[in-house]
């Protein structure tokens, strides 16, 4: 469920810059279609839909990190820096488990989404007892004494009722309305809309998106309908519109009612109509474009070095000589070498051992490390922005996997955390941070020096798809199923921020 409900967050987030900037079209198309706003606001519903979407290097959306369960960006939590050089375990025990934190989250999502949902239905059924007794007029116009405004109800075969107190003379406009929205599919695109409410309800932007979007279907409709009216008959056509305004104030999944939804905007919109020019249509139609090509692309994930002298060498800091197995997952862990043994290690009856056999246990120790170094490199290297001046930034690792092809290549696909600190005294808060599955690349010189070639993360809105597609299989699984690493990952990076600001202090 957590997973689920992250990646809706994601998605959300990326529909968001597309919202805004529909918002500020809206305000530069004042004189353009009105079909070029509900056509914008179509884009922000594609972003909300679709989980992945190309790379493309028009994207104007900044690369976000990915929101992560066990990532904390929780600034009032801080403690003094003797607590941070704490075990894992103790402080896992300090504070709520983040899996937990993130399932909570997710419940409390699906729990509003089921409320809006039920609403929705609630509302449309009594509206379909309200006019069940609806007499016939003609084809699938319908008249009803228990309504108060025309409007268009139903998805399959949609219907359009009026009130029995209407007067007649104004029939032909609205009947001309409801029209429109049919021809339209606006029956659909409404309710379509309403559903996505429902699924990024907690996101402020999307209530705005869906009311504008209501508004401007209705002033779309308006202005097909009076674009080819007289004066003297876009007057009635006004008179029709208050003759049946109603104060409702209330979200309505349905249906397109005519006078429900902006009528003193929409007044003035049908008093002030002047036919759209070709250039100024035109000029709509290619900001349409342009935003889909900024906003509904990813920009590329990857970061890509050109090959240069500037290779990690073997003065970068190392790891902690100490590392273990995979399984117990220490700082800047790598698949486990064969460690040298000591002296006290060896059995008695191996008093000797070759100096071949030293020679390649040191030179695998000494590759381990410089490969590590390369990797840590490659991690603050590519999140060196999250970091503001004063701030402590520290990574911490564990390999998952390595493919080498040849000797001349190696890719590396580990989980990464990396985390930024405040200094205050004694005192280290975590400011920000991220927790994601990473593959790396490395071209590997003649003397064993490693090259950055490719820094790869899934994107936002196909975390999961991307991260599948990248990793081998066995990988991948320990990369989506990443909390059996983060505490000790966690612990680390708070040694190491503890240890930098130690320095610091010297």
């Amino acid at each position: 469920m957590s997973a689920i409900f992250l990646k809706i967050l994601n998605m959300s987030a990326a529909a968001s810059w597309v919202a805004a900037a529909v918002l500020l079209l809206r305000c530069c198309l004042k004189r353009a279609p009105k079909w070029a706003n509900v056509l914008l606001w179509g884009f922000v519903a594609v972003r909300l839909l679709l989980p992945f979407s190309i790379e493309s290097m028009l994207s104007l959306l900044p690369r976000t990190e990915v929101i992560r369960p066990a990532v904390t960006n929780m600034p009032v939590q801080t403690a003094a820096a003797p607590a941070i050089g704490t075990t894992a375990a103790a402080a896992s025990g300090a504070a709520a488990s983040p899996l937990s934190i993130w399932t909570i989250l997710a419940w409390v999502w699906l729990a509003g989404a089921a409320v809006l949902l039920l609403y929705g239905a609630v509302s449309s059924l009594c509206l379909h007892r309200r006019v069940r007794e609806a007499v016939r007029l003609r084809g699938n116009i319908y008249q009803s004494e228990r309504i108060d405004s025309p409007f268009v109800l139903g998805t399959i075969c949609p219907k359009i009722y009026l009130p029995y107190h209407m007067d007649s003379c104004g029939w032909q406009y609205v009947i001309a309305h409801e029209q429109a929205h049919l021809r339209r599919g606006d029956h659909l695109w409404k309710p379509l809309g309403f559903l996505l409410l429902t699924i990024h309800w907690f996101n402020p932007l999307m209530w705005l998106s869906y009311v504008l979007l209501c508004r401007d279907i209705e002033l779309a409709c308006d202005e097909k309908v009076i674009q080819d009216l007289e004066c003297g008959q876009r007057a009635d056509y006004m008179q029709a519109l208050v003759s049946c305004s109603v104060n409702r104030r209330r979200i309505a999944a349905c249906p397109l009612a005519f006078g429900e939804i902006g009528v003193k905007e929409r007044v003035k919109s049908v008093m002030n109509y002047k036919k759209p020019t070709l250039w100024v249509t035109l000029l709509a139609a290619a900001l349409c474009v342009v935003l889909a090509g900024c906003f509904l692309t990813d920009p590329a994930d990857s970061k890509t070095e050109e090959p240069a002298d500037a290779a990690v060498s073997s003065t970068e800091p190392a790891s902690d000589p100490t590392d273990t197995t995979p399984e117990q997952i220490l700082p800047n862990a790598a698949p486990a070498q064969p460690a040298a043994p000591s002296e006290s290690e060896q059995a008695p009856e191996q008093p000797t051992e070759s100096e071949a056999t030293k020679d390649m246990l040191a030179a695998a120790e000494a590759d381990k490390q410089k490969l590590d170094a390369a990797i840590s490199k490659a991690i603050l290297d590519y999140h060196a922005d999250i970091a503001q001046d004063g701030q402590i930034h520290v990574e911490s690792h564990v390999i998952l996997q390595k493919d080498g092809f040849g000797a001349e290549k190696i890719t590396v696909y580990l989980l990464v955390l990396q985390e930024a600190y405040s200094v205050d005294g004694e005192t280290l808060t975590e400011e920000s941070g991220s927790y994601v599955p990473t593959a790396i690349t490395f071209a590997v010189s003649a003397s064993g020096e490693y090259t950055l070639e490719e820094y790869w993360e899934p994107s936002d809105g196909s975390y999961s798809d991307d991260i599948r597609a990248k990793f081998p299989a066995d990988a991948a699984d320990e990369a989506l199923n990443d909390q059996a690493y983060i505490d000790d990952l966690k612990a680390a990076c708070d040694q190491k921020a503890l240890e930098a600001r130690s320095a610091a202090a010297n």
